[in-house]
């Protein structure tokens, strides 16, 4: 039996994650209880944000993308991309379904949304990544955070549903960024490690600053929430690294 490719087992695994293990994340609609007015007050301005900026269409990435030279050959790379956006998209579509059976208004746009989409338009292929994956990040402390805040049935299990995708999205970005980097020398790959630190350190003090009430809603201290944040910055750039150096890895990221 021919090996797969690295890029042709994500395609196969997101596919599987729709019928598969995902799937089995069933978010419990029918239920008739909605959010105390203490928890819409705390959680809309955040619910809102983060259904507006997990959806994207991914065209951009996807153009610089094809045309990188770490892709040549990469004859899965694109179909496997787009099933990855799909699913985040399906995240947004799950939160927003959330916000209409609540009756809180959807947002068209947002400051701080707005920025990072601005940062990824004019940024080349490595900055794009960059920029998603500090979402990413810092997607599993705050989906955590809101879990543990809410008494809501229906937005527990939509936190648990996108963190049990969010483990596997990314390492599916670390592979990504260590096909990027694989061409670089390793002061190069030091350096871009350094400025990916900077940017997600800067959007983890945004994202405090921002949403802050609900990790202390959850009985999180800004402490803990940064060590969270750069417990699965180390990780994804250990997976990278060691896929821009060719380093065989049986890596187990998951939740802790």
């Amino acid at each position: 039996m021919a090996t797969l490719s690295a890029y042709e087992r994500w395609h196969q695994h997101f596919l599987d994650n729709r019928t598969g293990p995902a799937s089995l994340h069933v978010i419990p609609w029918t239920e008739e209880a909605l959010l105390t007015e203490r928890e819409r007050q705390l959680v809309t301005p955040a619910l809102q944000q983060f259904q507006l900026g997990e959806y994207a269409r991914g065209r951009g990435l996807m153009r610089r993308a094809s045309s990188h030279t770490a892709f040549v050959g990469e004859t899965w790379f694109a179909p496997a991309m787009t099933l990855f956006i799909a699913e985040e998209q399906g995240h947004s579509a799950m939160l927003g379904q959330f916000l209409d059976r609540e009756g809180i208004p959807r947002i068209g746009n947002d400051l701080v949304d707005s920025i990072f989409r601005r940062v990824r338009k004019l940024a080349g292929l490595e900055l794009c990544v960059m920029v998603l994956v500090s979402a990413e990040i810092l997607a599993i402390p705050f989906y955590q955070a809101l879990r543990d805040a809410t008494g809501s049935k229906v937005l527990r299990a939509i936190c648990r549903r996108i963190l049990f995708d969010e483990v596997s999205h990314l390492r599916f970005q670390a592979q990504t960024l260590g096909l990027i980097r694989r061409e670089l020398t390793q002061p190069g790959r030091r350096l871009r490690e350094k400025i990916h630190a900077a940017l997600m350190g800067a959007a983890a003090l945004v994202l405090w600053f921002q949403h802050g009430k609900i990790f202390r809603a959850a009985k999180w201290n800004f402490g803990g929430y940064w060590k969270c944040a750069w417990r699965e910055f180390d990780r994804l750039t250990e997976e990278a690294s060691g896929i821009a150096e060719k380093v065989s890895w049986n890596y187990r990221w998951r939740l802790d």
